[in-house]
């Protein structure tokens, strides 16, 4: 009886009005939209083609976020434009629920002061973030719980696999002894979730490039490396030019939107990553 009251309220779409939702960058929109399937869309405000850093609003678009009941957001320096906007929505800034927020690293991958924020690159911190979500969306809008649950149960289903799916691939490149080198400090979440280590980067988490010496002694190394490079930040062609290389969309920009982006994002991510391995 309980299942079919639950399948019944499914099937009657939304209870009430969907509360008004925003979120910051294209991933977190991903991972919003899927909890509100069948109930409401929330909006996007950083396109996914652009950084999240220094990103000014437009009037627009602040005078959509002064309707806004609730805006999540990453957090840890990433949308220092979001509290310079006045409003009564709630600010949620996910990476409070992140198990542990990383720091930054310098060119000899020591420790900085600030913190790297690009938590969602692993698919297993998202899980924390999607249970917060839920909850909160819960809190605003009680009458649509149901639908919340059965979206947050099949989400999770999606982030579990990528999670393994990235752990599997991990192992692999542990077995090859394939070590990583990132065009930008941006993958320690990815690279910890993978199980293995980069032996540096070529640009740290302020943009600030790798020097002569720093790219002298990664061009030296022996042994299987990858590079990792985004389609903002490439590597150059003359450095390791026999490596392979993955590179990851951070912001997915070309399936931003679509309804199932979570799912394609991390098969990206894993398919890039595959080629890690073709040529080892």
């Amino acid at each position: 009886m309980r299942r079919l009251i639950l399948l019944l309220l499914l099937l009657a779409g939304p209870l009430s009005a969907a509360p008004k939702v925003a979120s910051t960058i294209a991933p977190l929109n991903g991972l919003v939209a899927a909890i509100m399937q069948d109930v409401g869309e929330p909006a996007a405000l950083v396109p996914s083609n652009q950084d999240p850093h220094g990103f000014s609003l437009r009037p627009s678009q602040i005078s959509a976020l002064g309707e806004a009941d609730i805006v999540f957001a990453v957090g840890l320096g990433l949308e220092p434009w979001l509290a310079r906007v006045a409003g009564d929505f709630i600010t949620v800034n996910l990476a409070d629920v992140a198990s542990e927020a990383l720091p930054a690293r310098n060119f000899d991958l020591s420790a900085r002061d600030d913190f790297d924020p690009h938590l969602w690159l692993d698919p297993g911190e998202m899980i924390p973030w999607e249970l917060e979500i839920t909850q909160r969306l819960i809190a605003l809008d009680p009458e649509n719980t149901a639908q919340y649950r059965a979206n947050e149960f099949a989400l999770l289903k999606t982030l579990v696999a990528a999670k393994e799916r990235l752990e599997a691939i991990g192992a692999r490149l542990n077995a090859a002894n394939i070590r990583l080198i990132p065009s930008h400090d941006a993958y320690q979440y990815l690279e910890r979730r993978l199980g293995v280590p980069s032996l540096g980067m070529l640009s740290d988490i302020a943009g600030t490039r790798a020097g002569a010496r720093s790219l002298s002694r990664l061009g030296r190394l022996e042994g299987p490396v990858c590079l990792l490079e985004s389609p903002e930040a490439l590597a150059p062609a003359s450095l390791l030019p026999q490596a392979p290389r993955a590179r990851i969309d951070l912001n997915g920009s070309e399936i931003a939107g679509e309804p199932d982006f979570i799912a394609r994002y991390y098969q990206n991510i894993a398919g890039a990553l595959e080629n890690c391995l073709a040529a080892g």
